[in-house]
Parts: structure tokens; C-alpha cells; sequence
């Protein structure tokens, strides 16, 4: 070998016809974790580290080598080599070069763009779900929607949810997806023992859990185990379906992958059951708008660290709920009749942790109304998170009394024990079902007529036909009040007084203790 050859920056071996192996530079050797010395002399089929594939020495072993590139994976001394195989007259040269470091940056790149080609899909598949499940009208569609749309795609082979039985308080196969039927039937058994399975602690735990390699697991049950290993299900993510503090049930999704559920993932995942909890509970609330019977609870909770029960000590005299409206965002706006004391009120109610918010509305010779907007914790919050109404509350410095009402084929026991899981000390006093006539269009009206005096009339239909209600408005109040020959703070007057009459007709508010959600 050359002068050059031997000091070359790459492996260099050459081999003469009979196929041994004449010499060889230092750094040939190196990449082959050998001496020079210990190559000379050998044959090249037999010196040569076998590789993954075993490409090169085929082709060394052929009668007549032919000039070619090989690249691969050698174990002996765990590393990618490339290989050009080069005829020079009577012999043959091998020039090796390490590319251990780019196969590595290959690898990383084609990892991280499957996995950004996972998250697309996944993200892609729950934006569809969403807007489903949105459009749902039943509980029992959100959940066939989110079990079918998840186990019916490549991306996960086995999706099953569940629902507490409140007879029981276990958990029951409510819907499925995806070819394990012995999955299915493992869970089914488990769930009637009463094991810890991964969606059951989620759903104690109001939280995801993630088991990350399922047959290694061993706080999942045995029969678990041997039946996702039989199906080659490896991972599993237990999200539960939640609204608020209430959870409605748990999706559990099973992959072929070990570690198959990425922190991204789990957070997608999370929000779909947010959002389906979200759905319930919207749906909850539209059959108790739509129902025809109501079941209506009493509930007294005794708790003096309630921000209403802790603020109604500070005055003489109980505080009542005038109304509640529950927001988006999980926060339930609250107006409350108190008879004086309101700065005293006022001060304890703003320091609580449980309050968003507080404002006085009206300051009155005899009550007052105040704002208070409940974020955290508390008996009004817990029982809109399972779709009631809360109609009336009282607070007397150390009980609060509500009253609410759910659908009639609502989980009323349900709601009561989120109340009394939360706040120990809750009675339930009183629990019946009674009717909701519907009122005819034609009966509304009247009564709205009724409550109108003739002045009210005229101006609120003058003011609707000259567009006063538009945005933005046809006709000024001063040219209402011009139509009218009446002065403007006269129409101002009667505008105000038929819009509360609409109003309290619109919120049936004869009973100020009853609101609207």
C-alpha cells in the first residue's frame, strides 16, 4: 500500500484475487477494533466483521468482485459502515468510512416526523370528534361518537367507555371499538371484582393515567395483561370525561406501542374529555329546559367555611339567592338579597378563595343585591356541574339551604353524594317530582298584555317599528318621543318599565328566589 493510501483519513484494505487481504492502513483497523498486522494474510471473508445484512462479504466472496457502495450495520463493533468496493487491476480495495453519526441524525429525523405526523392525525381525528360530539343530543351518542371515531382509526386498536353505576358505584362497559373481544371481556370481569383498573383510578382521581407497557405492569390484574399481550396492545391512557368537579365517566385507549402516548397526545386527549364532559353536561341541562317533569331536591349543608354561609354571619339576618347564571367558563354568577351589613358582607366574600368576584349592585333603604361570582368549590357550583337548576338558596351564618332542580331521569343521587363527597355534612331534606305545564304562545301573550298598561304599549311598539331596537337604531329616543309628542325621559321611563315586564313574563320571575341558567 502507498504512502498515501496508508495515511488516509478513511479505512483503506486491500485484497488480492485469491481473496487475501495484502494490507491494510491504521484506520481501517480501528474502525474494525483490530490490529493492521491481524488482518494481513486473511482471508477477507473470514477477517471482515459479518454484517447485519452480510452484503459485503457476498459480494467479497463472488468469483469476479463488482465495483459497488454498501452501507450497513455491523454488531461486532456497533457501528454503520460504508463500503465502496473499487477493482484495481489484479485486486480489490475496500475504502470504509464510519457513518454511525448520520445513520443517528437520519433516525432522530424520521422519528421526530412520524411523531409530528402522529400528532397531526390525532389532532386532526379529535377536531372531528368535537365537532360531533357538540352537536350531540343524548349522552349516549357523545360517548358512541368518541368510542367509534377512536377505535375505528390506525391509531389506536381498542377504545372502551365507562359510566359509574350508582347502584354500585362501580363502572360499566357503556360502549366500545376495535377487534379485542377478550380485552373487552377481561375488563367486564375486572370491573365486577372490583379492581383498580387504570380508568378506574381516573376516576377517582379525576386525572389521566397512563400505563405505559401493559404485560410489565404489574398493579393491572393478570387476565389484563395476558389478553392486550394476546393483541399485541402494549400502552393504555385512562381519561376521564369530565365537566368541572364532575366526572361523567372514562375513556380508556389502548395502543400497540410501548411509551405509546406522547405528552402532547395525553394533553389532546385530556380536552376531548373535557369537552365531552362538557357535552353531557350541556345535554343534562337542555332536558331539564325541555322536560316536562323536574325532580326538585332540598339539600342543607353545614359548612362555615362556605364563602356565602361565612359572609351571612357578618349580618342580621339571613342572605337569600335572588338568582344564578351559570357562565362558559365553569363560573356561576350569583345575586344575593341581603338586609344591610354589606360592607361587612362584602369584605369576608371578596377574601375567599372559592369567589371570582364580588360587586354591589344596588344599595336599598330595607335589601341590598349583590354580585358574587363563584369559582372554586362550593354546593352551587358542585350541583350546576351535574346540570341542575338552583332555584333558591338561603345562608344564616351556619347552614345554607338550596334548592334545585334536575331532570327526571337525571342522576339525582348522583349529584346529591358530589355534594356531600365535597361538603360532609349534607342532608338531603326533601326530594319530589312535579309537572311543568307548557304555556301556549297565544296564553303567553295574554298574560304579557296584561302586565302592560296602555302607555307601556304604545311607546314599546312605536320604539320596535321605528327600528329603536336595531343596531344600529333607525330612530333615536328623542325621535320616538317626537312621534309620540311626549317628552323623551317620559319614553325612557315607559321603555324601561314594559322591557322588565318582558323580562320577568320571559324568566317567569314572579318568584325572585327562582333564576335562569
Amino acid at each position: 500500500m502507498d504512502e498515501q493510501l496508508t495515511h488516509a483519513p478513511m479505512g483503506v484494505i486491500e485484497v488480492a484475487v485469491d481473496g487475501e487481504i495484502t494490507s491494510a492502513n491504521p484506520v481501517a483497523a480501528d474502525l474494525l477494533d483490530t490490529d493492521p498486522e491481524a488482518l494481513w494474510g486473511r482471508k477477507a471473508t473470514e477477517a471482515l466483521p459479518r454484517s447485519a445484512a452480510g452484503t459485503l462479504h457476498e459480494a467479497l466472496a463472488a468469483d469476479s468482485p463488482v465495483e459497488q457502495s454498501v452501507e450497513e450495520y455491523y454488531p461486532t463493533v456497533d457501528s454503520w459502515l460504508a463500503t465502496d468496493v473499487t477493482v484495481v487491476e489484479d485486486s480489490t480495495v475496500l475504502y470504509i468510512r464510519d457513518v454511525t453519526a448520520r445513520r443517528s441524525d437520519r433516525q432522530t429525523i424520521d422519528r421526530l416526523r412520524r411523531r409530528l405526523s402522529r400528532l397531526e392525525s390525532i389532532d386532526a381525528l379529535v377536531t372531528t370528534v368535537l365537532r360531533q360530539i357538540i352537536d350531540a343530543s343524548a349522552r349516549e351518542e357523545v360517548w358512541e361518537t368518541v368510542c367509534r371515531r377512536l377505535g375505528t382509526t390506525d391509531l389506536y386498536e381498542f377504545v372502551w367507555i365507562g359510566e359509574r353505576d350508582l347502584t354500585d358505584d362501580r363502572l360499566r362497559v357503556v360502549a366500545s371499538a376495535g377487534d379485542a373481544p377478550d380485552v373487552l371481556d377481561a375488563i367486564e370481569t375486572e370491573l365486577s371484582a372490583s379492581t383498580a383498573l387504570p380508568e378506574q383510578r381516573a376516576v377517582e382521581t379525576n386525572s389521566a393515567c397512563l400505563v405505559e407497557t401493559i404485560p410489565e405492569d404489574e398493579d393491572l390484574p393478570r387476565a389484563l395483561r395476558v389478553a392486550a399481550f394476546s393483541r399485541g396492545l402494549q400502552s393504555a391512557l385512562a381519561v376521564p370525561l369530565t365537566s368541572e368537579d364532575t366526572v361523567y365517566g372514562v375513556v380508556g385507549v389502548y395502543a400497540t406501542r410501548k411509551e405509546g402516548f406522547s405528552t402532547q397526545e395525553r394533553a389532546t386527549l385530556n380536552t376531548l374529555g373535557a369537552v365531552a364532559g362538557f357535552a353531557v353536561n350541556a345535554i343534562k341541562q337542555s332536558d331539564l329546559l325541555f322536560a316536562d317533569t323536574v325532580t326538585e331536591v332540598r339539600l342543607e349543608v353545614r359548612d362555615g367555611d362556605l364563602p356565602l354561609v361565612e359572609a351571612s354571619a357578618t349580618v342580621d339576618g339571613p342572605v337569600s339567592l335572588a338568582g344564578a347564571v351559570a357562565r362558559d367558563d365553569d363560573v356561576v354568577v350569583c345575586y344575593l338579597r341581603t338586609a344591610g351589613g354589606t360592607d361587612q358582607l362584602m369584605g369576608v366574600v371578596q377574601d375567599h378563595s372559592a369567589v371570582d368576584d364580588v360587586r354591589l349592585v344596588e344599595a336599598g333603604d330595607e335589601t341590598s343585591l349583590l354580585e358574587v361570582s363563584l369559582a372554586g368549590p362550593t354546593p352551587i357550583t358542585t350541583l350546576v356541574g351535574w346540570g341542575a337548576t338552583v332555584t333558591g338558596a338561603t345562608y344564616d351564618g351556619e347552614t345554607a339551604e338550596l334548592v334545585a332542580e334536575l331532570p327526571p331521569e337525571s342522576d339525582v343521587r348522583a349529584a346529591v353524594e358530589a355534594v356531600d363527597e365535597r361538603f360532609e355534612d349534607t342532608t338531603l331534606r326533601a326530594r319530589s317530582e312535579r309537572p311543568r305545564e307548557p304555556e301556549t304562545m297565544e296564553t303567553f301573550q295574554r298574560r304579557l298584555e296584561e302586565s302592560l298598561t296602555e302607555k307601556q304599549r304604545r311607546v314599546l311598539r312605536v320604539a320596535h317599528l321605528s327600528d329603536y331596537f336595531e343596531s344600529p337604531r333607525g330612530s333615536t329616543s328623542e325621535e320616538v318621543a317626537e312621534a309620540l309628542d311626549i317628552s323623551g325621559p317620559t319614553v325612557l321611563y315607559h321603555l324601561r318599565n314594559a322591557q322588565r315586564e318582558l323580562l320577568d313574563a320571559f324568566f317567569d320571575t314572579e318568584n325572585t328566589s327562582k333564576p335562569d341558567r
